[in-house]
């Protein structure tokens, strides 16, 4: 076990933690496949979920301190952002790429990267996860197309927050856009 991996232990709860490290391993994996680093992918799946046990003021504390909007009050959106103000902060986290894939997991953005890519995914393909037939079919995509898995994965949230009357955050929007006209030509 790294320290990375002892101190996560410690900051969040065991299911929390048994996530973070699917992610890390199917970051990893997919790392490898679109030939980048495994180790950056692998670090930021670790501590993509870092803040998610964090009270709301607890984020909100973190992100007031470095100047980063909060746009919603919202544990689900918030934890990244926090996440990798935390990461850079108590894991001593420097990369820029690990901190964005930390940072945008849950969101996403225009002009991601492809560790920010594979993380964002990873969150939802890695082994353990369940939760809709669809996922399994984003889940292969993912290994083959990976702008066209994430495409998939916005269109099936996009159709759940609408279908729950929620908000989206504009950064999905303007991903999912992208996408479209990126895979369109």
């Amino acid at each position: 076990m790294t320290n990375i991996e002892k101190k996560l232990k410690e900051i969040i709860t065991l299911d929390r933690y048994n996530h973070s490290v699917e992610v890390a391993k199917a970051s990893e994996k997919l790392a490898k496949i679109y030939r980048v680093s495994e180790e950056k992918a692998r670090i930021a799946g670790l501590l993509h979920d870092c803040a998610k046990n964090m009270s709301l003021e607890k984020m909100r504390e973190i992100l007031n301190l470095k100047n980063i909007p909060n746009e919603y009050n919202n544990k689900a959106l918030l934890h990244g952002y926090a996440g990798s103000v935390y990461a850079r902060n108590a894991f001593k986290i420097y990369d820029k790429e690990i901190l964005n894939a930390i940072r945008y997991h849950t969101t996403g953005r225009k002009n991601m990267g492809i560790i920010e890519k594979i993380v964002y995914i990873a969150d939802i393909i890695e082994a353990t996860r369940t939760f809709d037939f669809v996922i399994e079919n984003i889940r292969q995509k993912a290994y083959i197309d990976l702008d066209g898995a994430i495409l998939e994965e916005i269109d099936f949230k996009l159709y759940y927050l609408l279908k729950k009357n929620k908000t989206v955050h504009t950064n999905t929007i303007e991903l999912r856009n992208e996408l479209i006209i990126k895979l369109d030509k």
